[in-house]
């Protein structure tokens, strides 16, 4: 750019020596980043298969975000159907999933409520496992009373 500005002719510039050779070595410096990028996101990928349903951008930014386990609550319902947050609690408890929300506003407390703590995809696979044993749960005591009728 000090070139640029010292002499702001144009042809100048663009047949300056050595420029292309910048320009592709800027070019192979980026593919590499982006690579090592992908390969970044599939490990990430891999640990939960959900993030799948998600774009890069969307991932980077929740990964970006690990110590707010809030950051995630936008793209919840691309991760899981009729997931539209998750309930957390207060003070102490502020990394306690408490709850599941659906968009409809149904809210079912987990039994046995997972904490949002360390990497983002290992807390999610808990809760993941929370939500079935739970939804397991209700769904088999809501068989019993219907049983007992």
């Amino acid at each position: 750019l000090r070139k640029c500005n010292a002499s702001p002719n144009v042809i100048e510039q663009v047949t300056a020596p050595k420029l292309l050779d910048t320009f592709v070595d800027a070019n192979k410096q980026l593919d590499e980043i982006q690579k090592s990028l992908e390969d970044y996101l599939e490990t990430k990928r891999s640990a939960f298969a959900r993030f799948y349903f998600l774009s890069n951008d969307e991932l980077l930014e929740i990964l970006s975000q690990t110590r707010d386990p809030h950051a995630v609550q936008p793209h919840l319902m691309k991760c899981f159907d009729a997931v539209k947050k998750l309930t957390f609690g207060d003070g102490d408890d502020a990394h306690v999933m408490t709850a599941l929300n659906s968009a409809e506003g149904e809210v079912v407390p987990f039994s046995s409520p997972p904490i949002a703590e360390g990497a983002v995809e290992h807390w999610l696979l808990a809760m993941q496992d929370a939500m079935v044993s739970t939804l397991h749960e209700s769904s088999r005591a809501c068989v019993e009373a219907l049983q007992s009728m």
